[in-house]
């Protein structure tokens, strides 16, 4: 079979430069677009299976569209399908390369396609950009209003990265000799194709089979006790995991990071990537050569394994210099890799930059309840949308736990990291960048939806006790598991008291459908980050 790459090097450029890509959208070769059914000169080689034209026509948010890709010289039907980047949402492609639906989201949505007639692939990079439509002045108004009297801001631009640093945490990221028995890697659970987690309630780490995602499963139900987060624009946060054990604690004077194992002269993010290699269920796993060694000795000998590996060798001389193969630099790489995924370019940023047909009246609605009546950012604030506090939200506890409570099954929570009983059952406030991409929802995974979770909030304590699990993805394991609800339900916060319990079902909705808005386009199924190899040599999760 022959491979044909049409601007390869384009396509590998485009799915970096999304993320910065500009605030009004424009068609993809800087003028008007044109059909992908007329030519865009040259009409491919007679007999070879050739892509008319990569110029897809604008979309318009919440107005119907459809187009259909052209192809010249197939040897039989064509064959499509995109491998890396997404079509907004509303909007879907068949498998013979027919484009249509209801775009939902304004933006630029690159997508990699790749299409075969059996003979012949080509790969090409593609664009499909939606605008924005002029709205209701009232709801603009009010909107605007409220974001000035909050001094509402959008998420930084991402930061500059030294590529080279990027490049070895790529692949450290995707490796699994990082993992004691060398069965999982970072990417595992935290998948560029299922928003940067795994789409679990519960995490599967070492000894797990079935790949990645909701097909993964473990032969003696091992699961890691919390839902794995995401990594979008983690280097912008002062404290990570669920229980804040890593971190600096905003307010405070910069300083080292606390973690579990005293102050870290490293940032946050560069020493939260030591600790999963290191837990027993998540990647050290047991029953290999380093058994024996403890936490310290036990990451000193992953970098001894990488320093067998040349390429390794060359990498950390590329990022760090000669003679830095070390474990902290190990996690700066890491920390790298994780920043190149921050994202700045959603709807509701462009809103606030000022593009005001960035998002539809819904999404606008679904702002304005979420910042005014609903109080969403009580806790939901700054540009992650977190404070970075701690709550007890009333989630119902299920899988092992943390190894608290009576039956040795309950996830204290915040208690494990402050020994103080008054933060007990309290969970991060979760940033909500992207938070479509990164269901299941809550730290144990225990929302699949959106809806869901907003309804959670209205209906708080009748929520928790209805809940069964049983729409879980892991139900079957994990519902029977299901503890009773009185413990959490005795300290709820009170913030979570204080959001209204009155919301009618079209304000969830719209409270939903501003949520949808945070999802900048370059951030959805990053598949081309994913190496083709590692230096190890060892499979990588595809």
């Amino acid at each position: 079979m022959r491979t044909f790459t049409l601007g390869l090097l384009a396509c590998t450029a485009l799915f970096s430069l999304l993320a910065a890509a500009c605030d009004t959208p424009s068609g993809p070769s800087g003028g008007t677009s044109t059909s992908p059914g007329s030519s865009s000169g040259g009409g491919g080689t007679p007999g070879v299976l050739t892509l008319s034209s990569t110029a897809l026509p604008l979309a318009t948010v919440n107005v119907f569209y459809s187009t259909a890709l052209q192809f010249t010289g197939a040897a039989s039907a064509v064959t499509c399908d995109i491998t890396s980047g997404a079509l907004p949402p509303g909007v879907n492609m068949t498998t013979s390369g027919s484009i249509s639906g209801n775009p939902l989201l304004t933006g630029q949505w690159g997508f990699q396609l790749t299409a075969t007639d059996g003979i012949t692939t080509i790969v090409a990079p593609l664009v499909l950009n939606v605008q924005g439509v002029a709205g209701n002045p009232q709801i603009e108004n009010q909107l605007r209003q409220l974001i000035a009297q909050k001094n509402i801001q959008p998420i930084p631009q991402p930061p500059a990265l030294n590529q080279a640093q990027v490049a070895l945490g790529r692949n450290l990221f995707f490796d699994k000799i990082l993992s004691g028995s060398e069965d999982v890697a970072c990417a595992t659970c935290h998948h560029p194709s299922l928003g940067y987690g795994d789409g679990l309630n519960l995490s599967i780490g070492v000894g797990g089979t079935g790949g990645v995602g909701p097909g993964r499963d473990h032969p003696t139900k091992v699961f890691v006790p919390r839902n794995a987060p995401a990594i979008y624009n983690v280097g912008f946060m002062p404290e990570l995991f669920w229980d804040k054990r890593v971190g600096v604690p905003p307010g405070q004077p910069p300083g080292p990071t606390q973690t579990p194992e005293g102050p870290m002269n490293l940032p946050p993010d560069a020493a939260q990537a030591l600790f999963p290699l290191v837990n027993i269920t998540e990647m050290r796993g047991t029953g290999h050569s380093l058994d024996s060694l403890n936490d310290q000795d036990y990451r000193a000998a992953l970098v001894t394994r990488l320093a067998q590996y040349n390429d390794y060798v060359q990498m950390f001389e590329s990022a760090f210099g000669t003679g830095n193969m070390t474990v902290d630099n190990m996690a700066l790489a890491i920390a790298a890799f994780e920043r190149s995924q921050t994202f700045s370019n959603a709807p509701w940023d462009r809103y606030l930059r000022g593009d005001s047909n960035a998002m539809t009246d819904q999404q606008k609605r679904g702002a304005d309840m979420f910042f005014g009546p609903a109080r969403c950012d009580t806790c939901h604030s700054g540009p992650l949308l977190t404070n970075f506090t701690t709550h007890n939200i009333i989630i119902p506890q299920f899988g092992p736990g943390q190894g608290q409570g009576a039956q040795g099954r309950e996830d204290f929570g915040f208690e494990n990291t402050v020994n103080n009983q008054q933060n007990r059952y309290q969970f991060r406030v979760p940033s909500l960048r992207n938070v479509a991409l990164t269901a299941p929802y809550m730290h144990n995974g225990a929302f699949g939806t959106l809806n869901e979770v907003v309804n959670h909030y209205r209906n708080k304590a009748q929520s928790t006790n209805a809940f069964t699990g049983q729409n879980m993805v892991q139900a079957a394991d994990l519902a029977p598991t299901l503890l009773p609800t009185q413990n959490v339900l005795q300290t709820p916060s009170p913030l979570f008291l204080q959001v209204p319990g009155n919301l009618s079902p079209q304000q969830v909705n719209d409270i939903v459908a501003f949520l949808n808005a945070l999802t900048d386009p370059a951030a959805v199924n990053r598949r081309n980050e994913i190496p083709d190899t590692v230096p190890s040599g060892l499979p990588v999760d595809n």
